[in-house]
């Protein structure tokens, strides 16, 4: 296993070795021969992994080719899913009109495997470590492809809850409308998050969710700084899009399509 902090830089393996990384349920590999990099990933849901540094004989090997190896480096950077989530309330609650409340959740980094050198950053792949389902947000008109998240958004935030591979989400919730509202579900965009650090944490900039109303949907928006659970945190992970307010449809009870049906 190689022995360096996972979320930086790292020596590239030299020309025939293999690097191995653990991040919970994710194991995989890198190799170099001569001028290219190979990537070859296992999940645990698939059973253990091999044993020592080399994969299977089995494994698929994804490969670049790179302009050199001189002065280059393999970054490893925790981003967010390219996808919406959607995430069951531990304990669905109503919000009043004119009230508020704070939510925490665990969603599992992507890993982003990286080039870096003199010319700047060749970006090779993207590895979850853990994996989603697919379901649907909305309605069979105006919906759209999201991710199940089996993990249930919590209403209070303990240390046992952190592992290095999972990134804190917290959002505030606010109701601005003249109606009580049930949560139960919540539509998460997470191309809109940066991934920050502190302590060997990784936390998600803080999401503020503003109802206006089953109608008018929610005002949302991201100021680019961890919550303040983790003041001074630094960025190391940036958002897929630097959208940084909009209104869309952040609450529901409707039914989720999922791979194998309808979901709950």
């Amino acid at each position: 296993m190689h022995p360096d902090s996972t979320w930086t830089e790292h020596d590239l393996p030299g020309d025939g070795e293999t690097h191995r990384y653990d991040l919970g349920p994710l194991t995989f590999w890198v190799r170099r021969v001569k001028n290219e990099v190979r990537i070859t990933s296992h999940h645990a849901d698939d059973g253990p992994p091999a044993e020592g540094e080399e994969p299977s004989a089995e494994a698929d090997w994804h490969r670049w080719a790179l302009r050199g190896t001189e002065d280059q480096r393999l970054r490893l950077t925790p981003v967010l899913p390219d996808r919406m989530l959607v995430v069951k309330v531990e304990q669905p609650f109503t919000l009043l009109s004119r009230a508020e409340a704070r939510i925490y959740m665990r969603v599992g980094a992507w890993v982003r495997v990286e080039v870096v050198g003199p010319e700047g950053a060749d970006p090779l792949d993207e590895l979850p470590t853990e994996r989603l389902s697919d379901t649907w947000w909305g309605d069979f008109l105006g919906g759209e492809v999201a991710y199940w998240l089996t993990t249930k958004a919590r209403r209070e935030l303990t240390d046992d809850l952190f592992e290095p591979w999972l990134i804190m989400c917290t959002l505030q919730l606010s109701n601005r409308s003249a109606d009580d509202l049930s949560v139960e579900k919540l539509g998460l965009r997470m191309e809109h998050l940066s991934v920050f650090e502190k302590d060997g944490r990784l936390w998600a900039e803080e999401t503020r969710v503003d109802y206006r109303g089953e109608d008018e949907g929610s005002d949302i928006r991201m100021d680019d700084l961890p919550p303040r659970e983790a003041e001074g945190a630094r960025e190391i992970g940036p958002a897929r899009s630097r959208t940084r307010s909009f209104r869309a449809r952040t609450f529901s009870r409707l039914r989720a399509i999922t791979s194998f049906g309808w979901g709950d």
